[in-house]
C-alpha cells in the first residue's frame, strides 16, 4: 500500500528515541583482582570473637560469648567461618544466575537507512525496520527447567559440603580426644615401667634375678618413653587438623578452653544403638533418599533430560517476525516480512546425540552412585558391629584386670605382694586401659563412618521420622521409584 505524505520526521524522532532508550539500564565493569595475600589476610582474620560470629552464635541461642567449647560450638564455628562452604555459595549463585540467563527471551533487532535519490529534486529515502524473534517448540522452558535442575543440584551441594566438614570435624575431635587419653595413660605407663627398671635394677645389685629381666624391662621402658614422645608431636598435629576443619587459624583455635572428654567419661560411654534398625532395609532405603549426592544426582540427570529436551526442539527453527517502514519518492510503504532458518543441511543430530549420550551418563553414575553408597554402608555397619564387639571384650578383660589389681593392692597392704609385684599388677591395670579407651575410640570412628555412609544421626535411627520410613518402605516394596 503506497500513500503520499510529508517527510517522516516524526519516524525519524522516534527512531532516535528507541536507539537512546536502549542505552538505559546497563551495568559497570568494576574490577575486582584476586591476590593471594588478600586471601591469606582474609583467614587470618577468623576470630571467634569477632561481633558477625558472635551474633550468629546468638541466634543458635548463646546469650554471651562461648566459655567452654565442645563438638557443637566447633561445628558452628566450622559453618561460619568455613571457606569450604563459600565455594558452594559461589557456585549455587551462579547456578541461580543460570536460571535469568535461561528465562531470558531474545531481544529484537532493529535496522534503519537513510539516503537521497539521484533525481533532480534530491528527495531523502528513509527505511526502518524491526526483527522480533519468537521461539519454537517449547525451548525457553527446556532451558528453564535445565537451570532449575542445575540449581538443585548446587543447592544439594551446599548441604553435602556442610555434612562433609561436620564428618570431618567429628573424626578430628575423635583423635583429638584419643591422643589425649593415651598421653595420659602412656604418662602412667612410662611412670610405672621407670619405677620397675629400679626395682629390678636394685635386685640385680643384690644378685636375686639375672640381667635378661633387667634388660627386658629396660627395653619396654624405652618403647615405652618413644612412644610417650611421639604421641606427645602428635598432639599438635590433631590440634592443627582439628583448627582447620574449625574453619579457624591455629593461632585463635589455641585461645580457646576446649570442653575436651575425661577419662570417666570415655569409660561410661554407651552406645545405646539398636544394631537391628542398622540391618533393617527401611532405615537403608530412608539414607538413600536423605543423601544429598544422591539428590543432586537425581537434579542433574533432571538437567539432562531437560538438555535432551531443549536440543529435540532446536530440530524446528524459530521465527523472525519483521515489521519495516520506509519512505521513498514522497510515498510511505509498510511491510511485513518473514525470516527462518531452513534444516536442509542437518536436524541438529549432533547435538541430541550429544545430549542422549548425557543423559545415559548421568543415569549410569546414578545408579554406580547408589551402588557406592550400598557398599559403603555395608561395610561401615560391619565395621561398627565388630567394633563394638571388640569394646564389650575389652571392658570384660578391663575389667577383670581391676579386680586382680585390687587383690594384688590387698596383699601389699596385708605383707603378702611385695613392691615390685604390686607395681607390675598396676601396669597390666594401664595397658588393659589403653586397650580399652583405644577400642572406645574405634568404636566411636566407626559410628562416624556409619553416620556419614547414610548422611544420618545414628541417635535419630531409633525415632526416624514417619514420613521418611514411610517414604523408604515405599520403596523398597516398589511402590514409589526414585525419578
Amino acid at each position: 500500500m503506497k500513500t503520499k505524505k510529508s517527510t517522516p520526521r516524526l519516524w525519524t524522532s522516534l527512531a532516535l528515541l528507541s536507539a537512546l532508550a536502549t542505552g538505559c539500564g546497563y551495568q559497570n565493569y568494576h574490577p575486582q583482582p584476586l591476590a593471594a595475600q588478600e586471601g591469606l589476610v582474609n583467614f587470618r582474620t577468623h576470630d571467634p570473637e569477632s561481633e558477625g560470629f558472635l551474633e550468629y552464635m546468638h541466634a543458635q541461642g548463646y546469650e554471651h560469648s562461648v566459655e567452654s567449647w565442645g563438638l557443637r560450638e566447633l561445628t558452628l564455628s566450622a559453618l561460619y567461618f568455613h571457606p569450604d562452604l563459600d565455594i558452594a555459595r559461589a557456585q549455587l549463585g551462579q547456578a541461580m544466575a543460570d536460571i535469568t540467563t535461561a528465562g531470558q527471551r531474545p531481544n529484537p533487532s532493529a535496522a534503519g537507512s537513510l539516503g537521497r535519490s539521484e533525481d533532480p529534486e534530491g528527495r531523502n529515502v528513509y527505511s526502518f525496520s524491526v526483527s522480533i524473534p519468537i521461539e519454537t517448540a517449547g525451548k525457553r522452558q527446556a532451558r528453564l527447567d535445565q537451570a532449575v535442575n542445575l540449581s538443585e543440584a548446587a543447592r544439594a551441594s551446599i548441604g553435602q559440603s556442610i555434612w562433609t566438614i561436620r564428618s570431618r570435624l567429628l573424626l578430628s575431635w575423635i583423635d583429638y580426644n584419643a591422643a589425649l587419653q593415651n598421653l595420659s595413660t602412656l604418662e602412667e605407663e612410662v611412670l610405672l615401667r621407670d619405677a620397675i627398671v629400679s626395682m629390678l635394677k636394685q635386685r640385680l645389685d643384690a644378685g636375686m634375678i639375672s640381667n635378661v629381666e633387667l634388660s627386658n624391662a629396660r627395653l619396654q621402658w624405652q618403647k615405652s618413653r618413644q612412644t610417650l614422645a611421639t604421641e606427645q608431636g602428635r598432639i599438635q598435629e590433631l590440634k592443627s587438623a582439628l583448627a582447620s576443619n574449625a574453619g579457624l587459624p591455629l593461632v585463635k583455635f589455641e585461645q580457646l578452653p576446649l570442653n575436651v572428654s575425661h577419662r570417666q567419661e570415655v569409660l561410661e560411654a554407651s552406645h545405646p544403638i539398636n544394631i537391628a534398625n542398622i540391618r533393617s532395609t527401611a532405615t537403608q532405603d530412608a539414607a538413600l533418599l536423605n543423601r544429598l549426592d544422591i539428590l543432586a544426582s537425581l537434579a542433574r540427570y533432571a538437567a539432562s533430560e531437560a538438555r535432551l529436551r531443549l536440543e529435540i526442539a532446536k530440530q524446528y527453527p524459530d521465527i523472525n517476525l519483521i515489521p519495516s517502514y520506509s519512505y521513498e519518492e514522497g510515498f510511505h510503504i509498510w511491510s511485513l516480512g518473514i525470516s527462518s532458518i531452513l534444516n536442509l543441511m542437518h536436524k541438529n543430530q549432533g547435538q541430541i546425540a550429544q545430549a542422549k549420550a548425557l543423559r545415559e551418563t548421568e543415569a549410569a553414575q546414578f545408579e554406580a552412585l547408589q551402588a557406592r553408597i550400598i557398599a559403603n554402608m555395608d561395610t561401615a555397619r560391619t565395621r561398627y558391629e565388630t567394633s563394638v564387639h571388640v569394646l564389650e571384650q575389652a571392658q570384660r578383660l578391663y575389667q577383670a584386670q581391676i579386680n586382680q589389681s585390687e587383690q594384688a593392692s590387698r596383699r601389699f597392704d596385708n605383707g603378702f605382694a611385695d613392691r615390685l609385684e604390686f607395681s607390675v599388677s598396676q601396669l597390666e591395670r594401664v595397658l588393659a586401659l589403653q586397650n580399652l579407651l583405644s577400642s572406645e575410640y574405634q568404636v566411636q570412628r566407626a559410628a562416624a563412618a556409619l553416620e556419614d555412609s547414610m548422611q544420618l544421626p545414628l541417635e535419630n535411627l531409633d525415632s526416624m521420622p514417619a514420613d521418611l520410613e514411610r517414604a523408604a518402605r515405599k520403596y523398597a516394596s516398589g511402590e514409589e521409584k526414585l525419578q
